[in-house]
């Protein structure tokens, strides 16, 4: 289903809006703390298991694998908003040409 013009403009506004939000989440300074923290004790707990430990280590890598998954997503996000951005660009340049 082709989307028109005025869907495109309101789907790019939602991903800018939801990428600002993402944005703030990423660089708050209780984020990072919490998110590093996690980091930190995961590996710690992982360098700490004994050879034998395959469960223990795997379910670390596990939650590692995890944590990154979650970090990916809020970056994905900003990611759709800096394509949202473009996408409002090329519409008011139609839009401009439309005009002409």
């Amino acid at each position: 289903m082709h989307k028109t013009p005025q869907q495109q403009t309101s789907e790019a506004v939602s991903d800018i809006s939801r990428a600002h939000r993402a944005e703030e989440l990423l660089a708050n300074p209780l984020y990072i703390e919490a998110i590093t923290a996690m980091q930190a004790a995961m590996f710690e707990q992982f360098n700490d298991t004994k050879l034998a430990d395959e469960g223990e280590r795997h379910e670390l890598w596990q939650r590692m694998q995890l944590l990154k998954q979650f970090q990916g997503k809020f970056e994905s996000i900003v990611k759709q908003g800096s394509k949202a951005k473009e996408t409002l660009t090329m519409l008011e340049k139609a839009k401009n040409l439309v005009r002409i």
